[in-house]
C-alpha cells in the first residue's frame, strides 16, 4: 500500500516537472512588441539577437538558467509629450530669469520599425525601458541646433515665435523627420505625428529694456573671464614645475638611501666650481710670474753684513763709509 502511495507521488512530480519544464519553455511575446534573445555564451564573441514577433513561442533550453538573455523592446506608435528650454542670448546676465527664456512643449507620436528594431536595441544601448527618454534628448539635441542656426533678431521676438511654431507643425514631419534620422544615424525611429501644445516666447520690448546695458556687461565679464584662464594657466604652469622639483627631490633622496656615498660626491660637485674660481683669483699673473714674485707682495732688499741693503742700499751704505 505505501510502495504504491510512493509510486504514484513520483510519478506525479514527475509529469509536473515535465509540464513546468514545457511551459517554462514557451515565449509570450505582447502584441505591439518585439522580443530579443541573446545566448550568453555568445555574448562575448559577437552579439548575436534572435527577435521573436508578438504571440506564442516554443524555445528549447528556455528554462536552463542563466542560459538567455532577454530584452522585450515596444515598436507600436507611443505618444509622449516631451518640454523643451532654450536660452535667450542674455539669459546667464538677467536677474528676472524666469521671464526670458524661450519654453516649448509638444505631443510626439512616433513608432520603431519592426525591419530596424535590431538598430534601434543597440541605439538605446540595450535598454529598451529608456526609449522614451532617448526620444525626448533627440528632440532637445534637434530644436537646440536649429535654434542655434537661426539668425535671431533680439528686437522682433515675435517672428522668432512664428518661425518656432512653423518648424513644429505637422506639415514640416518631413524636415523634423530628416534632422531626427540625421541625429540618430538611422531611419529606426517614424515620426507619425506632432502637435504643438505651448510656446512661449518672452516680450520683445520687455526685454530689450532690460538688456540694453549689457553690451558692456558682457564685454567686462568676458575680460574678467579672459583674466581668470590666464591667471589659472600660470598657476597650473607653476604648480607643475613644483611638482617636477618634488619628484626630483624624491628620486635624490630615494638614491641617496639607497647609496650614501653619493652625497659626498654631490657637495664635492657643488663645491669644485667655488675652488676652482678661488685658485684662478690667487693665481699668479703673467707679469708676476716674470718679476718672481706673487701678486700683492714687494721684494724686500737684502741686508748686507754690516747692516747697509744690498743693490741700491750698497751704494749708500759706501757713500755713508767715505
Amino acid at each position: 500500500m505505501l510502495s504504491s502511495l510512493f509510486r504514484y507521488l513520483l510519478q506525479l512530480m514527475a509529469v509536473a516537472s515535465v509540464a513546468t519544464a514545457l511551459y517554462l519553455n514557451v515565449l509570450m511575446v505582447p502584441a505591439g512588441h518585439i522580443v530579443f534573445l541573446q545566448m550568453i555564451a555568445e555574448a562575448a564573441e559577437k552579439p548575436a539577437y534572435i527577435p521573436y514577433p508578438p504571440g506564442y513561442h516554443f524555445v528549447w533550453t528556455l528554462f536552463v538558467p542563466g542560459r538567455w538573455r532577454r530584452y522585450q523592446l515596444e515598436v507600436a506608435p507611443r505618444i509622449q509629450e516631451i518640454s523643451v528650454r532654450l536660452p535667450l542670448r542674455y539669459s546667464a546676465y538677467l536677474r528676472l530669469n524666469d521671464l526670458f527664456y524661450i519654453r516649448i512643449r509638444f505631443r510626439v507620436t512616433g513608432k520603431i520599425e519592426p525591419q530596424r528594431a535590431v538598430a534601434a536595441l543597440e541605439a538605446l544601448q540595450l535598454r529598451p525601458t529608456a526609449r522614451d527618454q532617448f526620444i525626448e534628448e533627440c528632440f532637445q539635441l534637434l530644436l537646440a541646433e536649429y535654434y542655434t542656426g537661426l539668425a535671431i533678431d533680439e528686437r522682433k521676438l515675435g517672428e522668432l515665435r512664428v518661425r518656432l511654431a512653423n518648424f513644429l507643425h505637422n506639415n514640416n514631419r518631413d524636415e523634423l523627420q530628416r534632422r531626427l534620422d540625421a541625429i540618430l544615424r538611422d531611419n529606426w525611429y517614424r515620426l507619425e505625428n506632432i502637435e504643438l501644445r505651448e510656446l512661449y516666447v518672452p516680450d520683445s520690448e520687455l526685454y530689450l529694456a532690460q538688456t540694453r546695458n549689457l553690451e558692456e556687461v558682457a564685454a567686462a565679464d568676458r575680460k574678467a573671464l579672459l583674466a581668470q584662464i590666464a591667471k589659472e594657466s600660470e598657476l597650473a604652469i607653476e604648480r607643475k614645475r613644483n611638482q617636477e622639483q618634488l619628484a626630483k627631490a624624491e628620486k635624490m633622496a630615494e638614491l641617496i638611501a639607497d647609496n650614501p656615498a653619493i652625497l659626498e660626491y654631490y657637495k664635492i660637485e657643488k663645491i669644485v666650481p667655488q675652488a676652482a674660481q678661488v685658485i684662478l683669483d690667487t693665481a699668479p699673473r703673467s707679469e708676476d710670474r716674470h718679476s718672481g714674485s706673487l701678486p700683492g707682495m714687494q721684494k724686500k732688499p737684502r741686508r748686507s753684513n754690516d747692516g747697509s741693503e744690498e743693490e741700491g742700499g750698497a751704494l749708500r751704505g759706501k757713500e755713508e763709509r767715505r
